[in-house]
């Protein structure tokens, strides 16, 4: 009995350790779909373009903004902080980034504020000036600055939570 049991697991190890002949070829999973002649073509004067939604509440914000691919990016001078941005998602996929330039305090603190308490808004990251990213945080953040130069808050959806990021919020940094 002791016997055939060795038996057993050592063929066991050998069918194991047996190489794969290297004539099997793997296959690339992506699945190509061929589009039906009735379907028709998306028109490109249908399409709706969004614009900068980005506002600016307080007179110490720059004004200089600009939206790409649902990415609104606005430019704050570090040195007329404190600072408050009026925002707005119009879309489902969109974020904001926050660039805080001439940044010398030692200290980022951040809030986030919408106007619907249910609003599914967080900040997502964010880059410090040595080029180093950090997060997910919730809708305040209170963050130790390490260096001098350009900071970048990141905000979006959280896509572990439940709830429409469509709506208007504020940001207040300090």
């Amino acid at each position: 009995m002791k016997n055939s049991v060795l038996l057993v697991s050592l063929l066991l190890i050998v069918s194991c350790k047996k190489a794969v002949p290297s004539q099997e070829r793997k296959t690339d999973s992506v699945i190509v779909s061929e589009q039906r002649e009735n379907t028709s073509a998306l028109d490109s004067s249908k399409i709706n373009k969004s614009n900068d939604t980005l506002q600016s509440v307080h007179s110490n914000s720059d004004e200089n903004g600009s939206t790409q691919n649902g990415e609104i990016v606005k430019l704050i001078d570090g040195e007329r902080l404190p600072s408050t941005l009026e925002c707005e998602f119009t879309d489902k996929i969109q974020k904001v980034v926050v660039r805080i330039t001439n940044y010398k305090k030692d200290q980022l603190k951040a809030t986030i504020m919408p106007e619907n308490n249910n609003m599914n808004i967080r900040f997502n990251q964010i880059k410090t000036p040595d080029g180093k990213y950090d997060g997910p945080f919730g809708r305040d953040i209170s963050y130790k600055i390490s260096g001098k130069g350009e900071v970048a808050l990141i905000i979006g959806k959280n896509l572990m939570a439940d709830g429409d990021n469509i709506g208007r919020f504020s940001v207040r940094v300090e």
